[in-house]
């Protein structure tokens, strides 16, 4: 059966009518999903663009201090468990 038979059956000739109508509801959506992408991305390049202003440049130092300390902390703690817990490392899960 050929897609005039088929549009026949299914309504009289309706069906493509009915595809047409579908097929411009989605690419409706996907152009309005590709513009707000593209609005993102230029926004996203402008403020990239900037640079870190001066209060983003102290958080981000704060953080980097913060992460350093961290990982001092760490480093002591593991020093303590292999010191008085031997093979502890090898009991952990990954």
């Amino acid at each position: 059966m050929d897609l005039v038979g088929l549009a026949a059956v299914l309504g009289g000739g309706h069906f493509m009518d009915d595809l047409t109508g579908l097929v411009a509801v989605v690419a409706t959506f996907a152009l309005a999903a590709w513009l707000v992408k593209l609005g993102h991305d230029r926004k996203l390049r402008a403020i990239n663009a900037q640079g870190l202003g001066a209060d983003e440049q102290r958080a981000l130092g704060d953080m980097n201090e913060l992460a350093r300390r961290m990982e001092q902390r760490i480093e002591n703690l593991e020093r303590i468990l292999d010191s008085e817990l031997a093979g502890w490392r090898s009991r952990m899960p990954l």
